[in-house]
């Protein structure tokens, strides 16, 4: 087995893992949270899995990115919403909004078994080709990685409630691995990363980040937490499937691409999030209390 393979598992078997552990965070009632609501999870839905695809496309045609950046940028935005999603936001909306942001997840993450093929389908059609992904091969990657963990994870949760305690765990364990085939892969292209940086690719990259959280804020609707999960849900997505779909390219950097838009995209999304966190904040904080009245003679 050569680096490429064992990257390769590694990146498998730390998807498995934090999906693993979705599975066993999610809880009957975060589903009924979109269920109860069903126009609000096919906003939900349709901003993540259609409008993010098509934003993409549309702005990796308007600049002359390297291929590699440019399939970064599409496996990132046919990818299910990062694990890392729910836990990122529960500081940032109230109590009882915390199961929107895991079901939202939870309904991300099943679909992505059907969504993430025809998505890459609908991809290459879109750019004429230029992407060379065989959706019949995305399908075992996305079942093996993300439905079989899912399925796993909610056996536990509703068999062995006392497995949730080692969900920190887990997810630390599955970061690492993460970051353990991320480093060889730095480490093996870092001469040629440079090359990826053609003028616009920083631009590119900002502006389906921004235009991402602003699709997410508005189709949010009125509530402002639903606002701030649905933002980031469209532009934290899972980098090891990503990773995954990238690597069944015949382009070489295809996994530094979608590093670099992860990068890039996480920097770009830090004002929103301060922001939110302000907001979070304000509107958390008790009221002051009024001056006593002046009494008047």
């Amino acid at each position: 087995m050569n680096i490429q393979s064992l990257i390769l598992l590694g990146v498998t078997v730390s998807i498995f893992l934090m999906v693993l552990t979705v599975g066993m965070r999610v809880a009957p009632g975060d589903l009924m949270c979109v269920l109860r609501q069903p126009s609000r999870l096919v906003k939900g839905l349709i901003s993540i899995n259609v409008l993010m695809p098509i934003i993409t496309v549309l702005v990796c045609k308007s600049f002359s990115l390297h291929p590699a950046v440019i399939i970064g940028l599409l496996t990132l935005s046919v990818a299910p919403v990062s694990a890392l999603f729910s836990k990122d936001m529960l500081p940032l909306v109230s109590a009882e909004r915390a199961d929107y942001a895991r079901g939202i997840l939870f309904a991300s993450t099943l679909l992505s078994v059907i969504l993430t093929p025809l998505a890459v389908e609908a991809i290459d059609l879109a750019l004429g080709g230029d992407v060379h992904v065989d959706p019949l091969a995305v399908a075992p990657v996305v079942v093996s990685s993300v439905l079989l963990p899912l399925g796993v994870g909610l056996a536990f949760a509703r068999w062995s409630p006392a497995t949730r305690r080692w969900i920190p765990l887990l997810e630390k364990l599955s970061a690492l691995v993460l970051l353990a085939c991320v480093i060889p892969i730095l480490i093996g292209t870092w001469p040629l990363m440079a090359s990826l940086f053609r003028e616009g690719t920083l631009t590119a990259i900002i502006i389906v980040t921004f235009i991402g959280l602003a699709v997410g804020h508005f189709l949010g609707g009125p509530e402002e937490d639903n606002r701030t999960v649905l933002a980031f849900a469209n532009v934290m997505r899972h980098p090891g499937v990503a990773i995954a779909v990238a690597s069944l390219t015949d382009e070489r950097l295809a996994k530094i691409g979608v590093l670099v838009a992860v990068l890039v995209s996480a920097l770009a999304v830090v004002p929103y999030k301060l922001w939110r966190k302000r907001l979070h904040a304000a509107a958390a904080a008790p009221p002051r209390p009024s001056p006593p009245a002046t009494p008047t003679r």
